[in-house]
């Protein structure tokens, strides 16, 4: 989480990063930080952008104001980070909080027997491109991962590929309802990472069954991903 004068900062150079390649002086600055509900002096903002310039995170343009460098550029793009991955977990929290675990406990129980077709149907009738397809999504779920952020997009989008790679509509369509709503995703996600189980790895898993077209690993891969999520939900 940043501190105020971390996000003082931070608001200055989003500021100058949107002002693209018209510099901007401290007059200016100081009523985009009062907008954002910041109330500095022009001095006060002075001395701030003083500091940007020492730390190599701005460019100076005479009296025409400053710029980001390119150096600030790619700390704007840190601090962003920060803050939505803060921004993510409080919500993550909120979400968890709302959520009623039984109900969690009975869509996991509706998805076991749809999603164990799905991946048996999968692994016999998914076409190449299908295929990659998946292996594009799990790559990225696995990036997303690593870096800490959050997956549970892509852990959809991994599933409604896979119900598509089945060539079964019905049970695509029921894959579909299952998985309608993100905020069930989202809560999802947060009692496996709360657990800590990495269920991109379980994806990778179910992938390598698909492509090696034996339906039997890959019904009980995915039975697995299903149960361990079910098992991380504290009673």
């Amino acid at each position: 989480m940043l501190k105020d004068p971390d996000k003082i900062l931070y608001t200055i150079m989003a500021y100058l990063g949107e002002s693209g390649v018209q510099p901007s002086g401290a007059s200016s600055i100081c009523l985009y930080l009062k907008d954002k509900g910041f109330i500095l002096s022009e001095a006060s903002v002075g001395r701030l952008l003083r500091t940007l310039d020492h730390d190599g995170y701005t460019d100076k343009y005479g009296k025409r104001g400053r710029l980001l460098s390119e150096r600030g550029r790619q700390k704007l793009k840190e601090l962003e980070e920060t803050m939505w991955q803060h921004e993510w977990t409080g919500n993550f929290m909120d979400v968890h909080a709302d959520i009623d675990k039984d109900y969690l406990l009975q869509l996991i129980d509706a998805r076991l027997p749809v999603e164990t077709a799905v991946a048996r149907l999968a692994a016999q009738n998914a076409t190449p491109e299908q295929i990659e397809e998946l292996r594009i999504i799990v790559d990225e779920q696995e990036k997303h991962a690593k870096a800490g952020a959050p997956v549970s997009t892509l852990d959809t989008e991994f599933h409604l590929t896979l119900a598509a790679a089945s060539h079964n509509q019905i049970l695509g369509a029921i894959v579909e309802l299952l998985r309608k709503k993100e905020e069930l995703a989202r809560a999802m996600e947060y009692v496996r990472r709360s657990g800590g189980q990495i269920y991109n790895m379980e994806h990778r898993k179910i992938l390598e069954a698909i492509e090696a077209k034996d339906p039997d690993l890959a019904e009980l891969t995915m039975k697995r991903h299903i149960m361990n999520l079910k098992n991380a939900i504290p009673r």
